[in-house]
């Protein structure tokens, strides 16, 4: 690949970079010393900077920067368990030895390099607090960006959660639930919806669920006892209700959604917390094996299921094993929108194809009794 000729008084820096599996945890970027030092390193201020998307690819980038001075590639990985193999190749002036990156492992990465220069004296911006979910151990001085838990006593246990308030919100703003999958944790999702939040005037919470008797993080969806016996719909409904009261949130505009086990714990929230929540949105997610022999809800909000047709994992045929947990048990993801449309006396359905990335099908259920709707795309 040829690149273009730098200006006198610049070096032309080449950064390949080789993904592996996850590329899309993968990114880094590069500062001049004085951007770096002024403490905000946000991928807005980096002279360059990378964002995986597709695995086993290596992309080339040139940058031209200025002759002398320091620099600092800052890489992240966003699991907090390295680059799984990747690899960051820099090449200044098409030197014959080019120098190579890999993380092994961890969140946080930093490489300086210097240009015709002695070296410069580094400080690396970020969250000291160990007990802060963004925590970086590598950080030498704080920038006030720690993301500390909150706790709520549900139980006789103490349970995790995060919650993001935007600037000014006015009162009675709804209240979004932000649910992770099986072997996560709240901090997983933050910095999803910080942007609509503020965008829209809401508030973000992102719970964290307990083990279960595998020794797992996760959301007891009604399961059966051999699996859990945590009680989520308690904890969910009951720390809803508290953030309401203490930051003057709307008990009206309450919603859940959820990924994957997070989705599974959403279609319960449904049947067993309509009073509570009044809408869910499941992403890859189902309804467990007990909760649609069960579903009873003592009253119908609206229901959103976004569904992969290539997910073996919550395969959308229903196919879903492990029945004696109560992982399986629903029938296909079509016959559950049936259900729930039935629920609410909704008379007519369209789909409608749209192109993203991929092709998406929305089928969308209306003429509903209680002016109410069902989604699945």
């Amino acid at each position: 690949m040829s690149f273009g000729q730098c200006e006198d008084g610049e070096s032309s820096i080449v950064f390949s970079t080789t993904t592996a599996e996850w590329a899309y945890e993968m990114a880094w970027g590069l500062w001049d010393y004085d951007t770096w030092m002024v403490g905000d390193p946000s991928p807005d201020n980096a002279i360059v900077a990378f964002q995986g998307t597709d695995n086993y690819e290596t992309t080339s980038i040139q940058a031209c920067v200025p002759s002398t001075g320091c620099y600092m590639i800052a890489a992240y990985d966003s699991y907090g368990d390295g680059w799984n193999g990747g690899s960051l190749l820099v090449n200044i002036n098409d030197s014959k030895s080019p120098q190579s990156y890999e993380m092994s492992d961890g969140t946080w990465a930093y490489w300086n390099f210097e240009l015709e220069i002695k070296s410069c004296n580094w400080e690396i911006p970020g969250c000291t607090n160990p007990e802060a979910a963004n925590y970086n151990s590598l950080a030498t001085i704080d920038n006030g960006s720690c993301i500390v838990p909150e706790f709520f006593e549900w139980d006789k246990q103490q349970r995790e959660y995060f919650l993001y308030i935007p600037d000014n919100l006015p009162e009675d703003a709804p209240l979004v639930f932000v649910l992770h999958g099986y072997w996560g944790e709240g901090s997983d999702m933050l910095g999803l919806f910080e942007e609509q939040a503020n965008n829209f005037e809401f508030a973000v919470c992102y719970p964290t669920g307990l083990e279960d008797n595998y020794g797992t993080n996760h959301w007891n969806s009604n399961f059966n006892e051999i699996m859990t016996s945590v009680d989520d719909l308690g904890f969910l409904s009951n720390l809803a209700i508290k953030l309401q009261q203490d930051y003057n949130l709307s008990p009206e505009k309450t919603f859940a959604c959820g990924m994957s086990n997070g989705g599974y714990m959403s279609w319960s929230l449904a049947c067993n917390a309509p009073e509570v929540f009044k809408a869910i949105a499941s992403v890859t997610g189902t309804m467990s094996g007990p909760d649609w022999q069960a579903c009873n809800p003592s009253a119908l909000v609206p229901v959103m299921q976004i569904s992969g047709t290539s997910d073996d994992v919550v395969p959308i045929d229903g196919s879903m094993g492990y029945l004696d947990e109560g992982w399986g048990g629903a029938p296909d993801i079509y016959t559950v929108m049936d259900y729930w449309s039935d629920l609410h006396g909704c008379s007519e359905n369209e789909t409608t194809n749209w192109q993203f990335d991929y092709s998406t099908d929305l089928t969308s259920y209306f003429s509903c009794d209680y002016n109410t709707s069902t989604e699945l795309r």
